[in-house]
Formats: C-alpha cells, structure tokens, sequence
C-alpha cells in the first residue's frame, strides 16, 4: 500500500504534466490563430513615394478587424496616412499618425479588405504592425481575455503541481524519519 507522501507526489506529477501539456497546446491554437488571422507586418519600409497594400481576407463581419501599427521614428517630421478600403473600393477607416496607432473597425460584407499605408514624409518609414483579427479584441471593441483562459488554467494546473510535489517530497521526508525514531516492533 502506498504511503500518503508517494500519493501526493504522484498527484502532483500528474497535475504538473497535465498543466504542462495544456499550456503548450493552449499556447500552440492559440499562436496558429493569431497567424492564420493576422497579417503581420515586419520591418517593412515605407518610402514617401511608394504606399504599402495588405490585403485581408474577411469571412466574419461578426469581430471587429484591428490595426496595429508601430513606426520606428528617427525624425520628428514622420507622418502617416492608414486606410483601408472594402471589397467595393469604399475607404472604410483612414487615420493618421506619426509613431504608434491602433483601431478598429467592423466589417460590412466578407471579401478582401486592402490596408494602405502612406508615407506623407520625406523619408523612408520603417513599420512594424498587424492587421487582422487579434483574439482578445471582443465584438463591442472591448478587450476581452478569454480566449487566454485555458493558457491560464494550464499554468495554474502546473503551479498545482508544483506545489504537490513539494508538499509530497517534505510529507516523504518527514514519515521517514518518523519511522526512524520508532522502536522496532517486537512479538
């Protein structure tokens, strides 16, 4: 019959793994989402004569498409122009700015959807940005945080764990040297 020590830290490893999986393949759907929804912009330059086209598929006029824009300024004469147009050619959003931006807009039908981005400046405009559907962007443009919910309870499952396995090391530790201070047993 197993002690109660070795119970615990049986649990506990079995609490540690399982959080441990769940995190990753949290982590993994949720990291395949974001890039199969998203249109990452890495270090793209923008020159004043030449705009930059992300296009975007848009099957869900539910969520809100969102844009994210970081430029790497170096002068203090940056402008920027954003605009986005609908499968009709219409401008459905245009904003502009001169370092970090972010909005969001709701879709009208599906198709594709054209992000331009202009340089007004004279310089050359290094971005860094995404356009898509972040996942904690709720449909009322509220931040909303459950699809994080299950990386959360992974990592919550594994510190569980953790602390099982700690808990059962000290109750192991402590039922041994109980067990050295007993007399041994006569008949």
């Amino acid at each position: 019959m197993l002690k109660r020590g070795y119970i615990i830290l049986i649990a506990g490893g079995v609490l540690l793994v399982t959080g441990f999986v769940l995190s990753i393949f949290s982590v993994g759907s949720f990291a395949g989402q974001f890039m199969r929804e998203n249109i990452v912009l890495s270090k793209t330059i923008v020159s004043p004569s030449e705009p930059v086209n992300v296009i975007l598929q848009v099957n869900d006029t539910a969520r809100p498409v969102s844009v994210a824009l970081y430029s790497e300024v170096e002068s203090a004469n940056i402008s920027l122009r954003e605009s986005i147009q609908d499968p009709n050619g219409r401008i459905v959003n245009t904003n502009e700015f001169s370092k970090d931006f972010f909005t969001t807009f709701k879709p009208n039908t599906t198709g594709e959807y054209t992000l331009l981005i202009s340089n007004l400046g004279p310089n050359d405009v290094n971005i860094d940005g995404i356009f898509g559907f972040i996942p904690f962007v709720g449909g009322d443009d509220q931040v909303n945080l459950s699809s994080l919910n299950s990386i959360v309870t992974g990592v919550i499952i594994f510190i569980v764990g953790i602390i099982a396995l700690i808990a059962g090391i000290i109750i192991v530790i402590l039922d041994r040297r109980r067990e050295k201070r007993r007399p041994p047993l006569t008949r």
